[in-house]
């Protein structure tokens, strides 16, 4: 290579527009500057591939390669780590501490340990390739998936453990982690098959292979075939590691076991009072009469069909082992610990609802918990009403979750004590949301006894995945807003967000379609004439993810954000309008005004992680507008205010089966005969 070949090469991708503002690219620019002709960094407008690594690798002079996207981040002194490393070495490869969220300021405190390993994003970002070695494993392992080629690398060359330098490098996102991935769909096979012992490689391979599978039950289709996938995990032995899959992925651990060994079918997945659940996987695709249908999965020439059953509770494995504590083996009484939560640091939800009704209808249960977080705002708020109040997750709180009967939330967390945990132990959710989008993958993969649903849509829905938890009894807030509604004083703004936003500089989000949007509505200046004519206010809930750029919108002393609860500002609407928040469906419930503002309908769900569910030009409960225009006239000539028939009959349809005066005393039947 000739002496005036850079050190390193950072590949910068970012197929769209690139954010000039971003910390990443300022970072960037500034070694560039500080180390001349040692670093290089190139733009490449196009999505990286196996093929497009190969390709840069082929033209690429320098001694090393990096590749990153403008949307991730780096610690202030990771380019100098790097280069300070790599100077006077010779190496495979050079790697920092990488995270999913925030880098801490001091990246020396983070325990290296399996978890780490497990949690690691194993991509291609963030590391310091051997550019010819690098190139040299294309010519052996160039048809795998980009995803797969720092496994893929460390395969070939035998690279069993790597120690990360001292810096912090971070994907900034863990949607992968919720949603799995998808490889292209020309792969064949995952990695190649080259024996390794390391036990950290072993934990990242189980990582990439559950990612996959969780990728495969929403794509419903890959090249690679079952007998791969088997071999897979046998020959690095992932069986043995399935616990670290099991806590957050449980469907995907029961698979990874039936790859290991299809006699053990079929897998016990949750728990329950009286039968309890299993999963169950079969090549072809035949369906059994007695079982529930979830997957029928191609892979390559092979049919994978995934079913659930429900069998009685003692047919499972262990039941009757001396040694192996039953958490149902208690009925709920009075006596019981009980345990409600919403957020950690927010309440005001559906837990703090039914609490509320439970402590006031059934004072015999004394030792009813309410966890929150003591610096959270709403604490001294529930500690006037009365509420048995715990701080949530200390180890008081672990410590009544070990005892409790029953735990009630609107949040599912991955909650495991002492071996107890959602999947052997009663479990009531009340959900936060409603099922708009099609969460079939993510339903599946959650662990519960009671299923809240809200109408006979939701609960037809969740009846084809969940039949015997699924209640339809409504939420409980929707029975604080029906006996709380006041009298009409403002109009309501309610815009959700946008994953592609959540790296992106003030600069680039003010360029963004979607700031465009709500910041040209909420300064419109016929709504504005409006607002003042009529003596009206519109107040405008912006998405916790866009609380820092606030001050970025026009808000004037018609248009206010709003600092409301959500529940608050909701009953006190005349009108709600959002984009896609399933929030205005509470507005809906109390059967005020509500429409939608579409102004990226043909992008918006291709950016999520979940697709659509619902169709809002045929099932919405209020008018849905593509246009600014056509918004804008709704609301100045108060058409909201019309009666319209048509979305009375989906009102009512929508919400078939919920009585607004027993919400609460359904679900607290329901919860106390399990």
């Amino acid at each position: 290579m000739p002496d005036s070949s850079p050190l390193l090469t950072i590949v910068l991708e970012e197929p769209g527009t690139l954010d000039r503002e971003s910390a990443t690219y300022r970072r960037l620019l500034a070694a560039r500057l500080r180390y001349e002709s040692q670093l290089a960094v190139i733009l490449v407008e196009e999505a990286l591939t196996t093929h497009v690594v190969t390709r840069l690798c082929s033209t690429i002079e320098s001694k090393y390669v990096m590749f990153m996207r403008t949307s991730q981040q780096l610690a202030s002194s990771y380019v100098t780590t790097v280069m300070d490393y790599l100077r006077p070495r010779n190496v495979y490869l050079a790697e920092p501490v990488l995270y999913a969220g925030a880098i801490p300021k001091n990246v020396a405190f983070t325990k290296l340990d399996d978890a780490y390993r497990y949690a690691r994003d194993t991509d291609v970002y963030g590391v310091a390739f051997n550019t010819r070695r690098l190139a040299v494993a294309l010519e052996a392992i160039g048809d795998v998936d980009r995803s797969a080629l720092y496994l893929g690398y460390r395969l070939y060359w035998s690279i069993g453990t790597v120690k990360p330098l001292n810096t912090g490098f971070s994907v900034a996102s863990d949607t992968k982690a919720a949603i799995g991935l998808h490889v292209d769909s020309e792969v064949a096979r995952l990695i190649p098959l080259i024996p390794s012992a390391s036990k950290e490689m072993r934990v990242y391979l189980i990582r990439y292979l559950a990612l996959f599978l969780r990728g495969l039950r929403s794509r419903k289709f890959t090249q690679v075939s079952l007998a791969h996938l088997s071999e897979m995990v046998r020959r690095y032995r992932l069986v043995d590691l399935v616990r670290f899959v099991e806590p957050l992925q449980p469907f995907e651990a029961a698979w990874i076991r039936w790859l290991d060994d299809p006699s053990t079918d079929p897998h016990l997945f949750k728990q329950l009072s009286h039968r309890d659940s299993y999963v169950h996987f079969k090549e072809g695709e035949s369906v059994s009469e007695d079982a529930l249908l979830l997957y029928q999965l191609r892979l390559g020439a092979q049919v994978l069909t995934i079913e659930k059953s429900y069998e009685p509770r003692d047919l499972r494995p262990g039941y009757s082992r001396p040694n192996s504590y039953d958490f149902y083996s208690r009925p709920i009484g009075p006596s019981s610990t009980i345990l409600f939560f919403d957020r950690p640091f927010q309440a005001d939800d559906n837990a703090e609802h039914l609490y509320d009704y439970f402590i006031r209808t059934h004072p015999e249960f004394t030792e009813a918990y309410f966890a929150l977080n003591p610096k959270a705002a709403d604490w001294a708020r529930l500690e006037e009403k009365g509420f048995k109040l715990i701080p949530i997750f200390t180890k008081d709180f672990y410590d009544k979750f070990l005892i409790s009967d029953l735990v009630v939330s609107s949040q599912i967390y991955n909650i495991r004590y002492r071996g107890k945990s959602f999947a052997n132990s009663r479990f009531v959710y009340l959900q936060h949301g409603i099922q708009l989008n099609d969460m079939t993958d993510w339903v599946l993969s959650k662990y519960f006894d009671v299923f809240v649903a809200t109408g006979k849509l939701e609960a037809d829905y969740m009846g084809g995945l969940a039949p015997v938890e699924t209640l339809n009894s409504g939420l409980p807030r929707f029975e604080a807003l029906a006996r709380e509604k006041s009298e009409a004083s403002h109009l309501l703004f309610m815009p959700t967000w946008r994953f592609n936003l959540h790296q992106t500089s003030a600069e680039n989000f003010a360029k963004s379609e979607y700031f465009r949007a709500i910041d040209s509505v909420i300064s419109d200046p016929s709504l504005l004439r409006f607002l003042q004519k009529t003596d009206r206010v519109l107040h405008v809930k912006l998405h916790p993810n866009v609380e820092r750029r606030s001050s970025q919108f026009r808000f004037s002393d018609r248009v206010v954000q709003s600092h409301l609860g959500y529940r608050e500002a909701i009953a006190s609407a005349e009108m709600v309008f959002t984009d896609y928040s399933s929030a205005v469906l509470d507005a809906a419930f109390i059967e005020t005004p509500i429409a939608y503002y579409h102004w990226d309908a043909a992008d918006f769900f291709r950016d999520q992680p979940y697709e659509a569910r619902v169709d809002y030009l045929e099932d919405g409960l209020g008018p849905v507008f593509h246009e600014h225009s056509e918004l804008i006239d709704h609301i100045v000539q108060e058409d909201y205010l019309c009666p319209n028939e048509q979305f009375k009959k989906r009102r009512e349809r929508f919400f078939q089966g919920v009585n607004p005066t027993s919400i609460n005393s359904t679900i607290v039947d329901r919860m106390l005969s399990l």
